[in-house]
């Protein structure tokens, strides 16, 4: 494949590719990046970012205040290894499958091989149990472990077996896990954490159901039915539709009561309510003509975007209200800082900047010249029928 700079190509391009659909555009055996951009295609990006304020949403919840900075950074290097590590199984376990649905992906196109990417797979799981072992304790380090053994048998066995909704148990480890690695001794003895366990249950139930008929559908007994299996059975879209907005409904009641249960403020409720309340909206349109696939769609992209905006309000409420004034006078001292240092180094800098502009002006001047050199001697091609020799 040609690289491209035409935005029409480049940018729907990469969009599939950080969500796992096809492609970073221009990928391909000669690019120089190939397989970086391949091994970034495996972990999906975008479904990465989003397990960060999920994991998140628990630890702050049960820290009550700002971790410190290598605990936060540990934290995401942990959630981003381990999810990054459980879609990349799963584009191992689908790579025969993904011949015919997602050809453009990195493994059935051939960008890598079935080894590499089980190997990569393996050491990121690794990677994300060590580090909280190591940084957050042995109780977090067995939520984890429990979420990436189920992940696994989700991957093999229940996905097709007991259905999609299999999934949203294994999601509901996120919080537990970021709880555990804050507060472990807590962790069964507040109500919370398993709540927010339940609120992403109830959102992942709703978000698997909506996007089912947006998916081919195939005909069984001359009725239309989900390509995919829900809970051991292949709903009609209609059902799908149905279970969907139910899920978006509760999930609706259950930020509220986040909000009231966890006493959180105003940045929360701007975040999450509107987005919940827009998710309700979505089912509903798609309860009403449940096989328009763009209803569908637009219902599965408003919730792919829901559960970040109600942790990450999570998140951000708590950091801002509790932190908000350390803040201020943080970035207020920092600012002071910066500008005594710069006066003080004032002499210095200007001699330093003098050199910059200097050694820039003697690049662009012998870029000039090698241009006009290279010009002046190039060979100007012979008209036709008066080369050498005729």
């Amino acid at each position: 494949m040609k690289f491209s700079f035409d935005t029409s190509k480049v940018i729907p391009a990469f969009g599939r590719a950080i969500m796992g659909h096809g492609a970073f555009p221009g990928t391909g055996p000669s690019r120089k990046l190939a397989l970086l951009e391949s091994l970034i295609e495996l972990t999906r990006p975008f479904l990465v970012v989003m397990g960060i304020p999920t994991v998140g949403m628990g630890a702050f919840l049960a820290a009550g205040l700002m971790p410190s900075p290598l605990a936060l950074l540990s934290g995401v290097i942990a959630v981003v290894m381990a999810v990054s590590a459980t879609h990349t199984f799963n584009d191992w376990v689908d790579r025969k499958r993904d011949i015919k649905v997602w050809p453009n992906r990195p493994l059935p196109a051939g960008r890598i091989s079935a080894p590499l990417a089980l190997l990569f797979a393996a050491a990121l799981a690794a990677g994300s149990l060590a580090i909280t072992a190591a940084a957050f304790g042995m109780i977090a380090f067995f939520v984890l472990l429990v979420a990436e053994i189920l992940s696994f048998f989700y991957c093999v066995l229940t996905r097709d077996a007991i259905g999609r909704l299999s999934l949203p148990p294994i999601i509901a480890f996120f919080p537990l896990g970021g709880w555990a690695a804050v507060s472990p001794d807590t962790l069964f003895a507040s109500p919370l954490p398993w709540f927010l366990a339940a609120i992403v249950v109830t959102w992942q139930t709703a978000h698997t159901t909506v996007k089912m008929p947006a998916r081919p559908l195939k005909e069984v007994d001359g009725k239309k039915r989900c390509i995919d299996k829900a809970l051991f059975f292949y709903p009609s879209p209609k059902a799908a539709a149905a279970i969907g907005f139910a899920f978006s409904v509760l999930l609706l009641i259950e930020v509220i009561v986040l909000g009231v249960m966890a006493e959180l403020g105003l940045i929360y409720w701007l975040l999450a309510i509107p987005i919940s309340a827009a998710m309700v909206l979505c089912s509903i349109g798609l309860l009403a003509s449940s096989t328009d696939r763009k209803r569908a769609f637009l219902a599965f992209n408003t919730a792919s975007l829901a559960l970040t905006f109600i942790s990450g309000g999570v998140c951000f409420d708590l950091l801002l209200r509790m932190h908000l004034d350390g803040f201020l006078l943080w970035i207020l001292q920092a600012s002071k800082d910066i500008i005594a240092w710069v006066e003080l180094q004032a002499a210095s800098l200007k001699t330093v900047a003098y050199w910059v502009v200097l050694v820039v002006a003697a690049l662009v001047t012998l870029a000039v010249i090698g241009k006009v050199v290279k010009e002046l001697t190039r060979k100007t091609p012979e008209p036709d029928g008066q080369a050498s020799g005729d």
